[in-house]
């Protein structure tokens, strides 16, 4: 697979840029609308005593333009993560299989504190995990699928478009057999959601400098491994309960039994 490329810096300073003008004409707004209505006050005019007292009011609003600047610099930072995120090396099949839950993974919000369910610290865990219930052959099956597909649907345009390949038809049955052949290796369900949470515990990336102590002492739990099993799962879930898509999926998997699968997703659930 072909390594995403470098975050253009021609993109990253106009962002910038528009991020701090932003920043800028709050500043000057808030400023400007002040001075107005002082000098409207005044019959229009205003002395150096009266800008002394606007300077105090100015300095009153230190917290308000402080709000603006945090949420930028926020932006920021979240922006910055997303981008890390989009560089890592990883084929287009595990990307697609961690897109189902990426909307739980943490991000600063204005307090600086990491909302979410799972650190970006808990997908080497998951990674490994998922090549462990795959297997070798499989996932290497998987991969080579993905990624022609991939190459079909983005014909040499790059950043990948992972919306635009998600919705490819034939990219959703690879991803539906995936999730077929997770399922499967749940059917002991208490044993192997035990085993699923003792891997990825035992396999978080290092704690990193700036992490908050939230990234630092998490640790997947039960009520966490349910969460994400059941986004991981969610196109079979689906794909079982919808006649034409379990028809489809059978054409493609003859051994698969639906009330097997339904019963281990409910246990699942």
């Amino acid at each position: 697979m072909r390594e995403a490329p470098p975050v253009s810096p021609k993109l990253t300073r106009e962002k910038n840029r528009a991020r701090s003008r932003a920043m800028a004409e709050a500043v000057i707004s808030s400023f400007a609308a002040t001075l107005k209505t002082e000098a409207r006050k005044r019959g229009g005019f205003l002395t150096l005593p009266d800008l002394d007292e606007l300077d105090v009011s100015f300095r009153e609003k230190t917290a308000e333009l402080t709000d603006v600047f945090e949420m930028a610099f926020n932006d920021a930072m979240r922006e910055q993560e997303d981008l890390k995120w989009n560089q890592i090396k990883r084929p287009a099949f595990d990307r697609l299989m961690v897109k189902r839950f990426d909307h739980m993974l943490m991000v600063k919000d204005r307090d600086g504190v990491p909302h979410g369910t799972f650190p970006r610290r808990f997908l080497p865990g998951f990674f490994l995990a998922l090549n462990m219930l795959l297997g070798p052959e499989a996932m290497e099956n998987f991969h080579k699928r993905s990624d022609k597909i991939m190459t079909q649907v983005m014909k040499g345009i790059i950043p990948v478009d992972w919306e635009l390949l998600d919705q490819n038809d034939e990219m959703k049955d690879i991803i539906i057999d995936g999730q077929l052949a997770i399922a499967w290796q749940f059917n002991d369900t208490q044993k192997r959601t035990k085993w699923f949470i003792q891997l990825v515990n035992a396999n978080l990336a290092p704690v990193h400098e700036k992490a908050t102590q939230v990234e630092a002492n998490w640790e997947m739990d039960h009520i966490a491994f349910i969460r994400l099993i059941n986004s991981l799962l969610h196109d079979l879930k689906i794909a079982v309960n919808d006649a034409q898509q379990w028809k489809h999926l059978k054409r493609r998997h003859p051994d698969a039994k639906r009330d097997e699968i339904t019963a281990i997703l409910q246990r699942l659930s």
